[in-house]
Order: structure tokens, then C-alpha cells, then sequence
């Protein structure tokens, strides 16, 4: 194939732009690349608070941090934490819940991890 899909980013439909927004801005941290009445762009994710174009599906959304435990510390002040910080064989990894009730997890990658690049 002549012009190879790359991964663009994933849309959440959210209940309230709002209140979402300020969850990944102010508790993450994450800078608004877009925005929208009814959508707000991040690198790789975005909030769409409009009709699904094709349906609901519930994903599991990571985002990497460098160290697990101090994102651990910070956002337990901030947030309600719903699987505490524990090692997994890729590394160090935690969840939060957003504004509409949803896991969020934080994951530090381990220098070592059981997959490998693919050439």
C-alpha cells in the first residue's frame, strides 16, 4: 500500500466537554491542541461531546509518564484512583477515573519489556 495509515489519535465521546476538558488539562496535565465547541484535540486523543460516528465502544486509554510513582503521588491528590501503582511484566502502571466515570491509566514502560520492535 502506496499511502500506509498512521494512528491518528482515538475520540472519547464525553457527556460534558467541559468538565472533560478540565480533567485532562488540569488533573493530566495535557495540552489542548484544537478546540471546538463540541471537540478538544490533544496529541494522539481527542474529546468529541457530538453524535458517535459509528456507535459506543469503551477503550482502554493509556498515556505514558517517565515515572510512575511520582504521577502516582501527584494525581492521588488530585483524583480518584481506581487500581493502585503496581508492576506489570511492560512496566509500572496505574488508573484514574475521568468526569463520565471511566478508567484512565498511567503507564511508566520498563527499559526491559517482554515485546520487541518490530523491523
Amino acid at each position: 500500500m502506496k499511502n500506509k495509515p498512521k494512528f491518528g489519535f482515538v475520540v472519547e465521546y464525553v457527556k460534558d466537554i467541559e468538565a472533560a476538558k478540565n480533567f485532562y488539562v488540569e488533573v493530566l496535565g495535557l495540552e489542548v491542541q484544537r478546540e471546538h465547541p463540541t471537540y478538544v484535540q490533544f496529541d494522539g486523543f481527542a474529546l468529541a461531546a457530538d453524535e458517535p460516528m459509528g456507535g459506543e465502544a469503551d477503550q482502554e486509554l493509556f498515556w505514558l509518564v517517565d515515572n510512575a510513582k511520582s504521577a502516582f503521588s501527584d494525581l492521588s491528590k488530585k483524583t480518584e484512583i481506581i487500581l493502585a501503582l503496581k508492576d506489570v511484566p511492560f512496566g509500572k502502571v496505574f488508573g484514574v477515573r475521568d468526569p463520565d466515570g471511566r478508567p484512565r491509566y498511567l503507564l511508566e514502560f520498563s527499559k526491559s519489556r517482554p515485546s520487541q520492535p518490530v523491523k
